[in-house]
């Protein structure tokens, strides 16, 4: 019999596969918290909130798929490790530098650490591989970054 985080967590990563962004916050309380731990970007509270970090990250990467590698189901939360793929579609700062879009794909790994209330997610913290990422977006060589 498969948990309720696990499905929870079925639901939720065909939700953002699908680009559904209703769908993505009809799973998140009204009190929800994102906080993607990328440089300094700051912690993300209540719903309208997020959505607009979620809104912004679907403009940012249109293509963006999440496939699982592991997800770990426990009481009240779940692990969810996978590679996400995406084209970059505008400039993106990485610290002192910018990427730029190079119209590739690229892909790099990450984890979430979902946090729940009832059947609803109340707290998603994203940690990714920003080495990874910045080195197959050019940050590192140049090819599609610039100074900030």
């Amino acid at each position: 019999m498969t948990s309720a985080p696990a499905r929870l967590a079925a639901r939720y990563g065909e939700a953002w596969n699908a680009h559904d962004l209703d769908a993505v916050m009809a799973l998140h309380t009204d009190d929800t918290a994102f906080r993607l731990h990328l440089l300094d970007a700051p912690e993300l509270t209540g719903r309208a909130a997020v959505r607009d970090g979620f809104a912004g990250l679907l403009a940012l990467w249109p293509d963006i798929a999440f496939h699982t590698d592991r997800l770990v189901p426990g009481d009240g939360f779940f692990v969810h490790q996978y590679v996400v793929t995406g084209t970059l579609a505008a400039p993106m700062p990485f610290g002192a530098a910018l990427a730029r879009p190079t119209g590739s794909a690229v892909h790099f790994s990450g984890v979430d650490v979902i946090t729940l209330s009832g059947e609803l997610v109340h707290r998603k913290e994203t940690y990714l591989d920003t080495a990874g990422a910045a080195a197959r977006l050019g940050v590192f060589d140049g090819a599609g970054a610039a100074a900030r």
